[in-house]
């Protein structure tokens, strides 16, 4: 936050952090490298950390049970530019349908 200011010249805006729960409904459990490349479609989706960007949000992940994740990221990025999340919610759905049809995962539903 304090980089926004001084590098960009805009103020930060009262949202300052990006937060997204990931809940499985398969049948399997998921496994922590399943976990991880959901994780790592859903923040290239979302933009928060796209491939290859070192300058992007900085983010942790949780895994509170075996069928959920929550991910937590602040919103104004290292180089101190504002991450553009424009429909975030629907890229971030988008990267989980296209994760578990890449995989074959059927819902408990």
């Amino acid at each position: 936050m304090a980089l926004r200011k001084p590098r960009t010249g805009h103020t930060p805006a009262r949202r300052l952090t990006w937060h997204c729960s990931i809940r499985s409904t398969t049948q399997s459990a998921l496994t922590d490298d399943h976990w991880f490349d959901l994780l790592r479609q859903v923040l290239t989706a979302t933009v928060i950390e796209p491939e290859g960007d070192p300058e992007a949000c900085r983010w942790v992940a949780v895994r509170n049970t075996d069928d959920s994740l929550d991910v937590v990221a602040t919103v104004i990025r290292r180089d101190g530019r504002w991450a553009r999340l424009h429909n975030d919610e629907l890229f971030a759905r988008f990267a989980c349908e296209t994760f578990a049809r890449d995989h074959a995962l059927a819902s408990r539903r």
